[in-house]
Order: structure tokens, then C-alpha cells, then sequence
């Protein structure tokens, strides 16, 4: 005998009496965790005021704006203008040196004892920084007898202003302040910085700095240094600060 499924039919719908299909929990799952993420995306794209603020560099109060480089120059003065006057010039170059005069005239005629005097100044240039300048030991320029620029001693003071750089400048204390020893050989330099250069304004040069040059020679010197001749290159070193 065969079995039916028992059914019946009716104008609006067909009912059947087979138990209705569950559905699998993973996929409401799967479909409730889609819904969440949509949710997380659309609260992602509210809008929102913005705004942008902007800064640049400036000079300080009152600045034309931008950061600038400061200037620092040096001059110097070897009374070697009309009529023996200051002329300040850049000689930065051992070829473009400066020449010391000394007094008394006899540099070059000097005998065992004798000493001879230079003045000289370095300044600031106008709208230059402050700074501070260091003196190297001597070099012998070209054609220099050797055996006489080691005999030779030297000695500079800062503070001594031209008409003072004589004997009695270097004399008991002396006046002042010792650039370098006294009586050093022309190789021996000064102290790093030891010389202060005060700064220029925007319309006037530094007030200079006088220096006196004391170059000897010794008593004793060998008799093999007659009618020698040497040439001593000093240079100053200066940095800002």
C-alpha cells in the first residue's frame, strides 16, 4: 500500500504538512555582523568644520620677516694712508698683507740689543657682529734668512694706541694687556680669542682696537747675521659672537 502525504488544496493557497526548513544560525549571524559594519561606515562620514592656521619665520618683534644671516667682517689699519693716516682696508690674503712701519726707522739696520715699535688697529666693519680674534705665530715669507727670523723676538699689547707704542709701552708692567709673552719667538701665537672686537652698528663701524708690535734682536746673535734679512707674516684670526 502506498503512502500519501496528506494535503489539500483550496483557491487561495496550497498547504502542505511537511515540517517548515530552519535557517542556520551562521548565516543570521554572518548577516546581523554585515549590518554592524555598515553601521560603523556611515557614522565614519559625518561632516565636520575644519580649519588650517599657517606660520612663517620671523626676524623677532617688528621683523621684515624670514631668518637672516648676521654679519661679521674685519678690518684692519697699518697707518700706511696719505701722510701716514688710518686707512682701514680687508687684507685677507698673505699676498694683500699689511705692512707694519716701525719706529724707529732702523728695521733694517738693526744690531744686537735693538728693538723697533709698530702700531696697528683692527675694527668691526659697519653693521657687523661682535667677535673675537686669535693672533698666529709668524710665518717667513719668501726669501727670509732662517738663522735671523729665529734669532728674532716679539712682543704685542692691545690697548696701546699709536702715539704710546714706543720702549716705555712694554717697559716695567707696561701698558695695556700682553697679547702674547714677552720676548716670544715670531712662531709663538696669542691665547685663542684673546682679543675683543666690539661691534659695529648699522650706520658706524666698531670702535677699533690698537695693538703695538715689539720685534727685538737679542744681544749674543752670532756675527753670521750681519746683512741678513727676514720677513715675518703674522695673521689674525677673528670669529663672530
Amino acid at each position: 500500500m502506498s503512502t500519501q502525504t496528506a494535503s489539500r488544496t483550496s483557491p487561495a493557497y496550497t498547504w502542505s504538512a511537511a515540517a517548515p526548513r530552519r535557517r542556520r544560525p551562521g548565516r543570521v549571524r554572518a548577516l546581523l555582523a554585515g549590518g554592524l559594519v555598515l553601521g560603523v561606515g556611515s557614522a565614519a562620514t559625518l561632516a565636520s568644520w575644519t580649519d588650517t592656521e599657517w606660520v612663517f619665520g620671523n626676524g623677532g618683534a617688528g621683523g621684515t620677516g624670514g631668518v637672516a644671516a648676521a654679519v661679521f667682517e674685519v678690518q684692519q689699519n697699518v697707518w700706511d694712508g696719505a701722510g701716514g693716516t688710518a686707512q682701514f682696508a680687508d687684507r685677507e690674503t698673505q699676498a694683500a698683507a699689511g705692512g707694519l712701519t716701525f719706529s724707529p726707522l732702523k728695521a733694517r739696520t738693526l744690531s744686537p740689543g735693538d728693538v723697533v715699535h709698530a702700531p696697528m688697529q683692527l675694527r668691526a666693519t659697519t653693521g657687523s657682529v661682535a667677535g673675537t680674534v686669535t693672533l698666529r705665530g709668524a710665518v717667513a715669507a719668501a726669501g727670509s734668512d732662517a738663522g735671523l727670523f729665529s734669532a728674532l723676538r716679539y712682543s704685542v699689547r692691545a690697548g696701546v694706541p699709536r702715539e704710546a707704542c714706543d720702549a716705555a709701552a712694554f717697559a716695567g708692567a707696561g701698558l695695556g694687556t700682553p697679547l702674547t709673552a714677552a720676548g716670544a719667538t715670531l712662531t709663538t701665537g696669542s691665547a685663542t680669542g684673546a682679543l675683543a672686537l666690539p661691534a659695529a652698528t648699522s650706520s658706524a663701524p666698531g670702535t677699533p682696537v690698537d695693538l703695538c708690535f715689539a720685534i727685538t734682536l737679542p744681544s749674543g746673535v752670532p756675527d753670521a747675521l750681519q746683512g741678513t734679512a727676514a720677513s715675518p707674516v703674522w695673521a689674525f684670526d677673528s670669529q663672530s659672537v
